[in-house]
């Protein structure tokens, strides 16, 4: 499962995983394939990356190589949105931090308050 700067995909490519706002909001689900209007979406709410499961139209074939193992995905995922600012040690220490957040937020379990 490659993970892709939004420059990379292409409109027809099948996500690999779930897109979210910084705010938790989806904006697209697993298994949907991403369109042009999809790509503005994305751009506009500051999703740089996203996991894709192959090519576009399905091919499960990138040409980029062994997929990253799914631990790996969230480090090159924030790599990919924090690219041309880690010369800044304040920018660093925001990508760290995000990157301990992330790893956390796998494990919780969302509370939706008056729903059951």
């Amino acid at each position: 499962m490659p993970i892709l700067t939004l420059d990379d995909v292409k409109p027809g490519m099948t996500l690999a995983q779930p897109v979210y706002t910084h705010q938790d909001r989806l904006l697209l689900e697993t298994g949907r394939r991403i369109s042009e209007k999809h790509l503005r979406i994305f751009k506009s709410w500051g999703v740089a990356a996203v996991a894709v499961k192959g090519g576009a139209a399905g091919d499960e074939s990138t040409g980029m190589g062994v997929g990253l193992p799914a631990a790996e995905a969230p480090d090159d995922a924030l790599r990919a949105r924090f690219a041309g600012v880690l010369d800044d040690p304040v920018m660093a220490a925001i990508m760290e931090a995000a990157g301990r957040h992330l790893a956390g937020h796998g494990r919780k379990k969302k509370v939706r308050h008056g729903r059951s």
